[in-house]
């Protein structure tokens, strides 16, 4: 046999032993885990030797006077015997069944040098034959419970793989598995919007429960508390990094998994700003000082534009040190710090920490009160280049939520070189997409916005002749049925000119800011989403559900 049929017939043989611990689980009325797919503590091992264990029992995971232990034959003498031993020991011994290969190989991990690290990790890998069957079967957002229901009788892996593997496919940013009365509902974020696309019963959903906790190294045992962990999945031949948090409810704990996947790491160009716009931000961006924001609302795509800023700068010349909470994406060639307050790393602790490092640019995940301001600004007068977000409603607004900080408005207008505000709206999906002509009620509501734009960059707009789109209600296989795929940035950007300077220094407020800046040449996100309806890429019903009615 070549050495890919033996490969191949060694796979078989182990599905099937793991076919039949799941099977000997459900006997002795046990919880079942695949230990080829769970994290396990390195100084776990210290609790048992190998010698006493004897490839029977393996402790997964051992803290404060909890330890979680996985046996391959609850009838073995030897296992009832440490086992007994645990139990005068600990307050509580969490026991699951696995497989006798599995626990042998999660010994080998320990003792072999070569697999440790790569084994004892939180991971997942999502196989190929799961994702082959969801291509071929999944075709839009209600076709996933078919194959779910095809694949319940399963393990929980392959329920959990396939809930992945959908996300992952189809390019979701977040998994919502929500408890009800009765059993669990299974939603997906895709382009912001959340649709409902399995349910599980109640084995499942405990099932998959488990699983996660396993994977994130979180407490089995509770169930009234909130819980955040980590764990990576591997997809496609990269690492997605998953961030789970886990909530009480009414039922039982809600589960929400944010899906950190590199792939949506873009850059400048990627980001949808229109070539005027992003000419001003890359200029903004390459001055050597100063405190430049990104602001909008929670989901805006703050972050993402603050990334696609560091990869523009990210040299081998530069030192660039991040402070975050948490690191949503690993960036090749700088410094990346956590927030960890339980240990007094705090945003402003971080940060005056990090300014004595000597960093050329430093990333600063949110500032949210006075302290982490006061250091940001600070540090950007004294020569460094500071990226940070904002949580205002416009570019104009960042001076004002300053000062109610409790920042001085001279200081915010010394620090300050450019303020960028956003939004993210669905993109019409180019294959199935429907071209209208211009009704007079939307040519009333473009025609004002286009008129106030600079000549240079003003479209054609012709009542009941301009050509426009609108999404296919229906959708197509290439849209998974939405009518829509994929986000793109609507964007102002308030440039600190020295006039800016001047107005910021008399503690404007928004209003007041925001008219001037506009009567000083700045365009506004409602402007540069009637672009984008004109250029085809998103509808006036999108832009509306984001931005509200189309006036200034």
């Amino acid at each position: 046999m070549t050495n890919s049929g033996s490969s191949q017939a060694d796979s078989i043989k182990r599905r099937q032993e793991e076919s039949l611990t799941r099977e000997k689980a459900s006997v002795y009325e046990l919880p079942y885990v695949d230990l080829s797919q769970t994290p396990i503590d390195r100084d776990a091992f210290s609790v048992l030797s190998e010698d006493v264990a004897q490839n029977k029992v393996i402790v997964i995971k051992e803290q404060k006077g909890v330890v979680q232990i996985a046996i391959s034959n609850p009838n073995d003498p030897t296992t009832k015997n440490i086992l007994n031993n645990l139990r005068d020991k600990y307050d509580r011994v969490d026991v699951f069944i696995g497989s006798e290969t599995g626990i042998k190989e999660a010994w080998e991990s320990h003792t072999s040098p070569k697999t440790k690290k790569k084994d004892i990790t939180g991971s997942v890998q999502v196989s190929e034959n799961i994702l082959e069957r969801f291509k071929g079967e999944i075709t839009t957002v209600d076709s996933f419970q078919g194959v779910l229901n095809e694949i319940s009788d399963q393990n929980a892996s392959h329920v959990f793989e396939l809930i992945l593997s959908s996300a992952l496919s189809m390019e979701a940013t977040d998994i919502h598995i929500e408890p009800r009365k009765e059993g669990a509902i299974v939603r997906l974020k895709l382009d912001g919007l959340l649709y409902e696309t399995a349910q599980l019963d109640d084995r499942l959903y405990k099932l998959v429960l488990s699983r996660i906790k396993l994977l994130s190294k979180l407490k089995l045992n509770i169930h009234d508390q909130p819980q955040e962990g980590r764990f990576s999945v591997m997809f496609e031949g990269r690492v997605v990094e998953i961030r789970a948090s886990l909530l009480p409810s009414e039922y039982k704990e809600d589960i929400a998994l944010r899906i950190l996947d590199p792939k949506f790491l873009l850059s400048l160009s990627d980001l949808g700003i229109r070539d005027d716009l992003l000419a001003t931000f890359k200029k903004q961006l390459t001055k050597p000082d100063g405190i430049l924001f990104v602001t909008g609302p929670t989901g805006s795509g703050k972050t993402t534009t603050l990334y696609a800023g560091i990869l523009h700068l990210n040299t081998p010349r530069v030192k660039i040190i991040t402070i975050e909470d948490p690191i949503e994406y690993h960036v090749k060639g700088t410094t990346q710090t956590q927030v960890n307050e339980d240990e007094g790393y705090t945003f402003s602790a971080g940060l005056k920490a990090i300014l004595r490092q000597d960093p050329d640019i430093v990333l600063i995940g949110e500032l949210r009160e006075r302290e982490s301001a006061e250091v940001a600004l600070q540090g950007a007068l004294a020569g460094r280049k500071v990226l940070t977000t904002l949580h205002t409603m416009d570019a104009a607004g960042t001076a004002p939520r300053l000062t109610d900080l409790g920042i001085d408005p001279a200081t915010t207008a010394s620090a300050l070189t450019a303020s960028i505000a956003q939004r993210l709206v669905r993109k019409l999906c180019d294959a199935c997409k429907v071209e209208k002509t211009i009704s007079n009620k939307e040519y009333s509501k473009l025609s004002p916005l286009v008129r106030a734009l600079p000549q240079e960059i003003q479209p054609e707009l012709s009542d009941n002749q301009t050509k426009i789109y609108k999404n296919n209600p229906e959708g197509c296989s290439e849209c998974r049925g939405t009518g829509y795929k994929g986000r793109v940035g609507v964007f102002e950007i308030l440039t600190a000119t020295k006039e800016i300077k001047n107005k910021i220094s008399e503690n404007p407020t928004d209003g007041e800011l925001r008219d001037f800046a506009i009567s000083q040449g700045m365009t506004t996100i409602t402007q540069d989403a009637a672009l984008k309806i004109l250029n085809g890429i998103t509808s006036i019903e999108e832009v509306e559900r984001i931005l509200g009615p189309l006036s200034e």
